[in-house]
């Protein structure tokens, strides 16, 4: 009897747990990429026509969730689109760019999907009662030097002293260098003691854990690291069309981005019930295993990928001697 009581309890938490995963909607998460990576769009280069129509149908779903909509201008039909949820002092940021490559350029993956995302999760979290206001930022004019986060972290409409932590997205819905096996790149938690325990409790086997020195200040959680704001940075990285014409919206996995989409809402829950605002480590700890998983991954490329570009043969050689002189 105790054993049949245990297994329906196991049962009961493994249905609880595929309902909770499967929450996000995989067809509004291919609703929003598609629009937003349409040839009518023309790649959604900063300060065009494409931008602005694109930051417009954002401000359109955040007031729909019932968001409190503003755009932030900062020069040239360049804006921010910023959505709020709540009325505490303490806030969670999520943060996608929406701009493109420009015409001929869809940008689906990179990064309609990252925008797809935070809208979906601020619906998701909207039902839950949080401790903390939720604040969604799609950032304009990434591409071109990381200028929208750059110009929100200097002029920010909620103090950043204030944000329990900014999480970052950019490039998903396509799986690392088009392996068949899927790779969840988080950085950044060897920053904060709290968010490295809050994704060592969520940890999965998709999930390579490294420092941010692994990239550099290469997207919008860049400025954000420079304010001493804890952040994390989710991404799938690079494909074979990444920044180029075949970045198109029907090669977008969107069963998998709705399954990490809910995944990290359950990931951004658990921050913003922290009893405490993270703190910003000055020194980063970097994750035990660091080395050995990426050391797996390089050699999983290499095993699937027979044409893959010198450019990234380079990189990968100064990713193994990094990584042998930090073991040293």
């Amino acid at each position: 009897m105790k054993c049949v009581q245990k297994l329906s309890l196991f049962l009961a938490s493994l249905v609880l747990a595929l309902l909770t995963l499967s929450a996000v909607s995989v067809d509004r998460l291919k609703g929003h990429v598609s629009w937003l990576a349409d040839p009518a769009r023309e790649g959604r280069q900063a300060s065009t026509a494409g931008a602005a129509a694109a930051a417009d149908y954002i401000a359109q779903q955040f007031k729909e969730i019932g968001c409190d909509v503003q755009m932030q201008d900062f020069g040239r039909m360049r804006r921010n689109v910023i959505g709020r949820i709540g009325t505490a002092q303490r806030y969670l940021l999520f943060g996608a760019h929406y701009d493109g490559q420009g015409p001929g350029m869809p940008s689906a993956s990179d990064n309609a999907a990252g925008v797809a995302v935070i809208i979906e999760i601020m619906r998701e979290l909207k039902a839950k009662e949080l401790p903390v206001s939720l604040v969604a930022v799609a950032f304009d004019d990434e591409e071109q030097g990381l200028n929208g986060s750059r110009y929100y972290s200097d002029h920010p409409p909620y103090p950043l002293e204030n944000t329990q932590a900014a999480l970052i997205f950019d490039t998903l819905g396509r799986p690392f260098m088009d392996l068949a096996t899927w790779t969840m790149f988080v950085l950044g938690a060897e920053y904060s003691k709290e968010l490295a325990a809050v994704i060592q409790k969520r940890s999965r086997p998709e999930m390579l854990v490294a420092g941010t020195d692994l990239i550099g200040p290469r997207s919008d959680f860049a400025p954000f690291a420079v304010k001493h704001v804890p952040y994390l940075f989710f991404s799938h990285a690079t494909h074979k069309d990444y920044h180029g014409p075949g970045d198109t919206a029907d090669l977008v996995d969107y069963a998998k981005l709705a399954e990490d989409a809910s995944f990290i809402s359950l990931i951004a829950e658990d921050i913003a019930r922290l009893p405490a605002q993270p703190k910003y480590l000055t020194e980063p700890v970097y994750p035990p295993g660091e080395s050995a998983s990426l050391e797996n991954e390089l050699q999983l490329v290499e095993k699937e990928r027979s044409d893959v570009p010198q450019a990234f043969r380079l990189m990968f050689d100064d990713f193994r001697a990094r990584l042998k002189s930090d073991s040293s």
